[in-house]
């Protein structure tokens, strides 16, 4: 997508709300014509007004509220009210389909509340029910839209303000080095019993990563055959996708409610355990006392990312105040803006070519299969069922 140019898919959205808009008021031009001016309004998603400009009219509007999956948005929020004094940060925190749920009902019951939103993907359906609905709205102006990077520049739904991705952790008490080189390493008798991971039922996020193991299942059948010599023998499943899912849970796979308790149990010493859980609790070792390590290096790949996405709100009442806020959050022009400051950590990336990761291996050396959100959402519904079956 060039500078300062919608995208087709966000073209089509525009259009559709604008037909479904004409069709329900009917005679109700005014009404229509005034809902067309917001849409355009909210979906120049690309200009680069100065922050000047924008500082004066969010002092005007005096707040900004922000729906976040991330307790990070309270870090910005003191950050950002010190920068810019006369604006105040209102933050929910929701999970992604909460906050899913609460904007389709507020915006339905014509109230729109938030101005920005910083959220994780649902297996697709973020983007898929509310970003080509036009209900979240990308915004990456030009200046900051030159530092970042593919594809989180042009070729996805909006910028990712930090990337994590679920893999496997051990404990480095028990272990020298990683234990485990390859995803079908956990369905061997040597792990039998000792694999802990986050119930994918209570997390999309980590739906995702079994997910997109039942979408490349051809990788997922070259591995298995590169660690037992031999071709993949489908037990009544579909692909090697499900029926990693399937041996896993033969193996004796303990699901735990969250990132916290898996590490948390891996990190006993003598246990002997790996856990999968969230990279980003890699910023928690020291807080926790937790003894973990995790492993970037699995065969066939090491896992999908999980971006954390930024959206200005459809109709946002706090326009101005929300974008002075996503840009500092964003890092500002320069990167260097504190407001980006804590989500740039171990286990998290940004997606800027200006600034420096805290991590040791660069995010494009990571080995991860592409986010693939249009199959995520046909795939998942069918993944959750099957993970079911095996409880």
């Amino acid at each position: 997508m060039k500078r300062g140019v919608l995208s087709k898919r966000t073209m089509i959205s525009i259009a559709a709300m604008l037909i479904i808009s004409s069709a329900v008021t009917g005679c109700g031009s005014e009404k229509a014509s005034k809902e067309t001016i917001n849409q355009q309004k909210s979906t120049s998603t690309s200009k680069t007004e100065s922050v000047d400009q924008l500082y004066e009219q969010a002092k005007k509007e005096g707040k900004v509220v922000v729906y976040s999956t991330s307790a990070r948005a309270n870090d910005a929020k003191k950050s950002f009210e010190k920068k810019y004094p006369g604006v105040k940060v209102e933050v929910s925190k929701l999970k992604s389909d909460e906050m899913m749920n609460k904007v389709t009902s507020e915006e339905d019951a014509g109230t729109y509340n938030p101005d920005v939103i910083i959220t994780k993907e649902v297996s697709g359906a973020v983007e898929e029910e509310m970003v080509k609905q036009g209900r979240y709205i990308k915004y990456l102006p030009e200046d900051i839209a030159s530092h970042v990077d593919e594809p989180f520049k042009t070729k996805s739904p909006a910028y990712a303000n930090y990337i994590e991705f679920r893999t496997v952790f051990y404990n480095t008490d028990d272990f020298k080095e990683a234990p485990i080189k390859n995803w079908w390493d956990l369905t061997t008798a040597e792990w039998k019993g000792k694999v802990y991971a986050v119930d994918p039922l209570s997390s999309p996020a980590f739906m995702d990563l079994y997910t997109t193991m039942v979408i490349n299942s051809d990788d997922m059948a070259k591995a298995y055959k590169e660690k037992f010599g031999k071709d993949i023998t489908l037990n009544g499943t579909e692909n090697a996708g499900y029926e990693f899912i399937k041996e896993l849970f033969q193996n004796g796979l303990v699901a735990l409610k969250g990132s916290d308790d898996v590490l948390d149990a891996i990190s006993k010493s003598g246990n002997k355990a790996v856990g999968i859980s969230v990279s980003g609790d890699m910023s928690k070792i020291k807080e926790k006392n937790w003894h973990v390590n995790a492993i970037y290096d699995i065969k066939p790949k090491t896992s999908v990312p999980d971006p954390g996405y930024l959206y200005l709100a459809k109709n946002a009442p706090h326009e101005s105040a929300g974008k002075l806020f996503t840009r500092w959050i964003m890092g500002e022009a320069d990167g260097k803006a504190a407001g980006a400051d804590q989500f740039n950590t171990i286990g998290s990336w940004v997606p800027r070519n200006d600034v420096q990761s805290k991590n040791d291996i660069k995010f494009e050396d990571l080995k991860l299969w592409d986010f693939d959100g249009e199959k995520l959402y046909k795939t998942a519904p069918k993944v959750r069922d099957f993970w079911i079956k095996q409880k």
